[in-house]
């Protein structure tokens, strides 16, 4: 860990802007059973919703899973905006151009961690959510794992010398709290252990190259993506265990105010 505080905001303006849609470009290949970490963030939106936010849209996989459903999408990242379909705003999540509980469904995928700070996002969130709207969020999670995933993930963090980071830290032990301090109800949370299969070099750059990994320099990148691609071709493939967590919150009143 650097002894430096990273600079987030320029961080991921940064990555984002140099490499947009890295990170669909790694969970939309990330499989369970039948469906990707994007469909079951989507299979958490009522067939009945009519207008859906989608916050911190990315290049927009959330809305392609929504096709047919009318869904703005929202970042504050012109380069990542770029290849979103549909109606799109540039927008800070902290104040963003809707009028009060014009939203049926806010949906986040993998943004929550990014956020910052997030009790104000949450609340804003809550503000353009009719009462009874729905929040559905996927943030990374550090659970379920096998023994195998585990021996691949430590010589992954070996090989960098680092681990993913995010504003928020690993799996934002506190969201639970946070959605109740800003007008929700909880619902649901749950875990699911994706799957990210390794066959060739390019497969493991895809993989490295969505992590956050804030001082890490390009070479323990390529040396990790080596170690990688050399696993999966004497197995006959590699699997990488991605985590991932689905929360869902109702809207049932104001958020607590901070003052």
């Amino acid at each position: 860990m650097s002894e430096n505080p990273v600079d987030w905001p320029q961080y991921l303006r940064e990555f984002h802007t140099a490499a947009p849609g890295s990170t669909e470009a790694l969970l939309s290949r990330a499989v369970a059973g039948d469906h990707t970490p994007y469909r079951w963030l989507v299979r958490a939106v009522s067939g009945e919703a009519r207008r859906v936010l989608d916050l911190a849209c990315g290049n927009g996989p959330v809305a392609r899973e929504l096709y047919g459903r009318w869904v703005v999408g929202v970042d504050n990242n012109a380069a990542q905006l770029a290849g979103a379909p549909g109606p799109r705003v540039q927008s800070d999540a902290r104040h963003l151009p809707f009028a009060n509980e014009v939203f049926d469904v806010v949906t986040c995928s993998m943004g929550l961690m990014v956020l910052q700070p997030l009790p104000d996002v949450l609340a804003e969130a809550a503000r353009v959510l009719r009462r009874g709207g729905v929040l559905a969020a996927i943030v990374p999670a550090v659970r379920p794992l096998r023994r195998g995933d585990i021996r691949t993930l430590s010589g992954l963090t070996t090989r960098l010398r680092s681990t993913p980071q995010f504003p928020a830290g690993g799996e934002i032990t506190e969201l639970k709290d946070q959605l109740k301090h800003a007008g929700f109800d909880v619902m649901e949370s749950q875990r699911e252990r994706y799957v990210y299969m390794i066959h060739s070099r390019d497969d493991a750059m895809r993989l490295v190259n969505a992590l956050y990994l804030p001082g890490t320099p390009d070479v323990r990148r390529d040396t990790a993506a080596a170690w990688l691609a050399d696993r999966a071709e004497s197995k006959d493939g590699l699997e990488v265990a991605i985590p991932i967590r689905r929360i869902t919150a109702m809207r049932t009143k104001v958020a607590l105010t901070t003052s």
